[in-house]
């Protein structure tokens, strides 16, 4: 770096304004991240772990490793406690003053400065500030995350709790006619956390319309179908009882029609977002103007020029999109400074349809030579033919059959973009003469039936771009004077305008109506339309009768056998739906446990027209960062020592390793990710770690437990979630933490050193299973517990296997205690 390198200044350090600053690291520019706050993290730092049996991926652990490696990046200086005071345009940037009395010169801008939890003080009919019972999911997070939930339900084994969504979000007369996006998400989690923890919970939810959307929701929704009581409609009015401090809400018994009392032991108030109290005054000296929420998320919020917005700033997101964000606003001002340096490599697309093309047409763009592949359901009768991949980032190798010929393409990054397959539900059995929305939609309106209806749910849980289809399409047949009717389980009101289009929608006289489940309609087709009697959600004893000339039907979309196809090409699980890229918070939202793969589109998530444009971003400003230097993995193959059995071959969850020209394991520093997996497993000690040889920790543990007292015990953390849980804790005399690359690297020979030398018990503490960067290094570790504890004279009592995620630093303390 030299005194003519360019300057960024960060504003915020949530989750937004750290992957801004991680994606200029290695770069020859200085960082300026100013927070508020004495501490990094924002609202993310605030959040308890989800995790139950498995990681529920919420996201919040990623905060604490973020602010780790924010604190330690070379190129950056933080400003904690800190704010700007002024700021004056420049010839090429803008000049700061912090509230330290520093200037800084700044050639770009990044705002990143978060939101605000809603003050469920504004309504006071919740009576949130008169009753100690009645709390926010701000405040059940701290609870959850602190350990404090038992005394707040006083040890209630079967606590009665509600939670209200959208308090404070799709609220006309409070001017916060949008969605917060990630309500519904989170109550669903914490009711899995409250069930997790107290098995014996009753939990009722009411809401508006449960936003199911993403990734793997409608499997946590089914999961909880069962065990909690889902009420469409939420209460106006929390009571609560002086004496016993029970809560009551009157609601209505959709089966007696009549109001009703129900009693709770605690109340949970699903918060949304809003702006921050000060974002006009912050906007203002950086020359931007938000719309009427507060956010950025509308044509009527302008920015000035050398500034990106990041994160919640922009409008509300879970964290996940939050950090995306943050990627993409670092990256681009990272281009615009005139340092992003595009490798020079081929990029293969594989997948053939509209969203590949879109993904094949934005790459291109850039100067990337694209190579397109159909690797989808129908990828048989294509030209050419997928045979396999091998290699790794910069370096991949697929080998094809072109009109007979075998070829090969060398490219250095891969994105696969298939279309998911779709089932039209129109057109067949008793819907023959139904009408598919699609068509529907692209149909004038003029020419569409009198009266038509559209019905959404039936088939499963709609995906948004269905919902959103509906809407609009029904509007465009109002403005036509056509009669049309939605018929749903829910809408969805997705991204910054979904509430006001829905509004508009019921505005202009479009009628919905509502079912429990699709056993509430019974359809019967007629010689012209479609005859329908449905059990109305809110009216549960009539049966209303509709008649329509157009049965509207959106199609289903599912996973397709060829994404199983694509997956062992590229050597990365699927989700547990089926659909491509596993759930695990590292590598979402495009990446994957390979360096150089990623994915776009539907074939991989829940997305919309605008969402693959975020992905693209997203993916291009990866790509510019692959031909930046990376440490060594820190471990090599001692060929003196090699048998090739190829364990670690097979077993590599990167695929980081090769096999040379002399068919001998060579692991790539490049594609490996250094979680020593191989180290651990290799039979014949063939592979050796710079740092992490058993040796050194076998002297670490004797330095430290030899001649001391007894009932000693060691506990080997992963470094990024049980050690960086362990961090601010003063450890017992009698307990050390040995830092481990991953849970993975504990070996059978490491444990039983540690007993010979005097631990009388050894704790293994990684990622909970679904949360491990190497993607089963949590439930390698288990397995090793689990077969060590079977041991002859082994106590199992002596050996424990405890997942802790990075932010989990009251549950740490509570092992460390027990042990």
């Amino acid at each position: 770096m030299n005194e003519k390198s360019p300057s960024i200044l960060i504003l915020g350090g949530g989750v937004a304004g750290m992957a801004a600053a991680h994606s200029l690291k290695n770069q020859d520019l200085s960082v300026h991240l100013v927070e508020e706050q004495d501490h990094l993290g924002g609202n993310a730092a605030l959040c308890a772990c989800m995790a139950t049996d498995t990681c529920k991926n919420c996201g919040a652990c990623l905060s604490r490793e973020m602010a780790r490696q924010t604190a330690n990046q070379n190129n950056l200086t933080l400003h904690l406690k800190t704010k700007i005071n002024a700021l004056k345009k420049t010839g090429q940037g803008a000049e700061a003053l912090l509230t330290s009395g520093r200037t800084i010169i700044a050639d770009k801008m990044i705002m990143a400065t978060g939101f605000s939890p809603f003050d469920p003080a504004t309504l006071p009919s919740l009576n949130w500030d008169t009753c100690k019972n009645v709390i926010t999911t701000v405040q059940l997070n701290s609870r959850l995350k602190d350990g404090g939930l038992y005394t707040l339900l006083e040890n209630n084994p079967n606590p009665r709790i509600a939670f209200i969504q959208c308090v404070g979000s799709r609220n006309r007369k409070l001017e916060k006619d949008y969605c917060s996006q990630v309500c519904c998400k989170i109550s669903l989690r914490h009711a899995q956390k409250l069930i997790h923890k107290i098995p014996d919970t009753q939990i009722t939810l009411f809401y508006m319309d449960l936003q199911i959307i993403g990734k793997e929701i409608r499997r946590t929704l089914n999961s909880l179908d069962q065990q909690i009581n889902l009420v469409q409609g939420v209460p106006s009015e929390i009571l609560e009882d002086p004496d016993t401090h029970k809560l009551t809400m009157v609601t209505e018994d959709r089966a007696t029609q009549s109001r009703i009392a129900s009693q709770f032991d605690l109340v949970v108030l699903s918060v949304g977002m809003e702006s921050t109290p000060d974002i006009s005054k912050t906007a203002a000296l950086l020359g931007a103007v938000p719309n009427n929420w507060g956010f950025f998320n509308t044509r009527e919020a302008t920015l000035a020029d050398d500034l990106y917005i990041a994160g919640c700033v922009a409008g509300p997101k879970d964290i996940l999109s939050s950090k995306q964000e943050g990627q993409i606003a670092g990256s681009k001002a990272l281009e615009d400074v005139g340092l992003a340096k595009k490798p020079d490599m081929n990029v293969a697309i594989l997948g053939k349809g509209f969203q590949a093309d879109i993904v094949a047409r934005a790459v291109a763009a850039e100067g990337y030579p694209v190579y397109t592949f159909d690797a989808g359901p129908d990828a048989k009768n294509s030209d050419a033919k997928i045979m396999a991949v091998e290699g790794t980032v910069g370096n991949f190798s697929i080998y094809y059959t072109h009109q007979g010929k075998k070829e090969t393409l060398i490219c250095g990054a891969i994105i696969a973009a298939p279309e998911p397959c779709s089932t039209q539900n129109a057109g067949r059995d008793k819907f023959k003469t139904a009408m598919d929305l699609n068509a529907f939609s692209g149909t004038n309106p003029k020419d569409i039936p009198e009266k038509s209806l559209i019905l959404l749910d039936y088939f499963g849980p709609e995906f948004k771009t269905s919902a959103r289809l509906a809407l609009r399409a029904a509007l465009a047949a109002r403005e036509a004077k056509k009669e049309v009717s939605i018929v749903m389980n829910k809408m969805l009101v997705h991204s910054a305008l979904g509430q006001r289009l829905y509004d508009q929608a019921r505005k202009s006289g479009i009628q919905f109506l509502r079912f429990n489940s699709p056993k509430d309609i019974k359809i019967k087709a007629k010689k012209q339309g479609f005859h329908l009697t449905l059990k109305e959600a809110t009216l549960p004893d009539f049966n209303l009768t509709l008649e329509c000339d157009c049965l509207v039907l959106p199609e289903s979309i599912r996973s397709c056998e060829g994404f199983e196809t694509i997956a062992n090409f590229l050597r990365v699980p699927l989700d547990r739906e089926g659909f491509l890229q596993p759930a695990n918070v590292l590598y979402r939202l495009t990446q994957s446990p390979r360096r150089g793969i990623f994915f776009a589109g539907t074939c991989h998530d829940e997305v919309d027209e605008d969402d693959l444009g975020t992905e693209i971003r997203d993916v291009l400003s990866k790509l510019t960062l692959l031909n930046l230097p990376r440490e060594k993995a820190g471990v090599k193959v001692n060929e003196k020592k090699c048998a090739k059995c190829l364990t670690c071959y097979r077993i590599c969850p990167h695929t980081a390793i090769i096999l040379n020209d002399k068919m001998r394991p060579q692991i790539m520093d490049d594609a490996c990710f250094s979680c020593h997996l191989c180290v651990s497993n290799c039979p014949a000690y063939a592979i050796e770690s710079d740092e992490f040889t058993n040796d050194r920790i076998g002297d670490q543990i004797g330095n430290q437990i030899a001649g001391q007292v007894e009932d000693r015990v060691v506990i080997f953390a992963c470094e990024r979630s049980a050690a960086l849980a362990a961090d601010k804790i003063k450890l017992p005399e009698k307990t050390q933490i040995v830092t481990l690359p991953c849970a993975c690297r504990i070996s059978c020979d490491m444990i039983l050193k540690s007993m010979i030398k005097g631990a009388s018990k050894v704790i293994i503490s990684g990622c909970h299973d679904g949360n491990c960067r190497s993607m089963e290094g949590s439930a390698t570790a288990r397995l090793e517990v689990d077969a060590i504890a079977k041991m002859p004279g082994i106590k199992p009592a002596n050996i424990a296997w405890e997942p802790v995620a990075a932010n989990e630093t009251h549950k740490f303390q509570r092992i460390i205690s027990k042990a």
